[in-house]
């Protein structure tokens, strides 16, 4: 039997083919060589079909759904064909540090009885769709979390961990349940607020930053954008609510001075109007 922990790593794609390249390269190049990349194209309509025919690694899998089913169906239709017994999830405007893998596999052999590890990330805001027709390049930073994690902080969403830098045994998941597909924001929180019900000491924090994450608002269609936002927020804590430690969280509904959903409409919208 081998000793050798793999993965399935999980990456769903809808009409990105121009960055997606990125995110397969940056798994081929990982460090660790136990792993198989399942890319589930959600039905997109540009040349990611063939952008995907171009990569010859025989340790990727690609599925093409002719519905879209949004970041949540998608990951869990890859979980359907997942073989490996640690699951990683990528999304295709992001990027792995090439050392990810092999420490997610020696964080979890140090510490066996953890369902989940996860990592830091360099997050990137940039703001499109300004009166002048500029990218702008509004927050640029390595994450640093300076308290210590724990499920409270969590719960109080004061503690972000993000898709792309968690990875879980997959035999939580008759437990825990797979993604809510009915989500299409937020979707990550609520399953980790499933996990940590389930397995309140299952998490393990790995002390470093691994992953490149770029998140990119078009301010056009900022409305759009924000009331999925508003509408994911609602429907976790209407899920949620009776949790003990939700108790005490002041995310929903939004309080004054509190980073909520509110308050980073209104800061977007007044760099909206800064930058023309």
């Amino acid at each position: 039997m081998s000793k050798n922990i793999k993965f399935s790593i999980i990456l769903p794609t809808y009409n990105r083919c121009y960055i997606l390249w990125q995110a397969i390269l940056s798994v081929i190049k990982q460090t660790y060589p136990f792993w198989e990349l399942i890319i589930i194209d959600d039905a997109s309509t540009d040349q990611t079909d063939k952008l995907i025919q171009q990569f010859t690694d025989p340790r990727i899998k690609c599925f093409k759904l002719k519905k879209n089913k949004g970041p949540a169906g998608a990951r869990n239709f890859g979980l359907n064909k997942a073989d490996n017994d640690y699951i990683a999830y990528l999304d295709s405007d992001n990027k792995w540090h090439e050392e990810f893998l092999e420490i997610a596999a020696k964080t979890f052999k140090k510490f066996p009885d953890k369902k989940v590890c996860f990592c830091k990330k360099n997050y990137r805001l940039i703001l499109q769709g300004t009166k002048k027709g500029k990218q702008v390049f509004l927050r640029d930073e390595f994450t640093n979390h300076r308290k210590h994690f724990d499920l409270k902080r969590l719960w109080q969403r004061k503690f972000i961990i993000d898709t792309n830098t968690f990875v879980h045994k997959k035999n939580i998941l008759a437990k825990v349940g797979k993604w809510d597909a009915s989500l299409d924001f937020w979707e990550d929180f609520e399953f980790l607020l499933r996990i940590s019900q389930k397995y309140p000491d299952g998490f393990v924090s790995i002390n470093r930053t691994l992953v490149d994450y770029e998140q990119i608002i078009d301010l056009k269609n900022k409305d759009k954008v924000f009331k999925k936002w508003q509408k994911a927020e609602k429907l976790i804590y209407q899920k949620h609510k009776n949790h003990p430690l939700m108790q005490e969280q002041n995310w929903y509904p939004p309080k004054v001075g509190y980073k909520s959903t509110e308050n980073v409409i209104k800061y977007l919208t007044d760099k909206k109007n800064n930058y023309g």
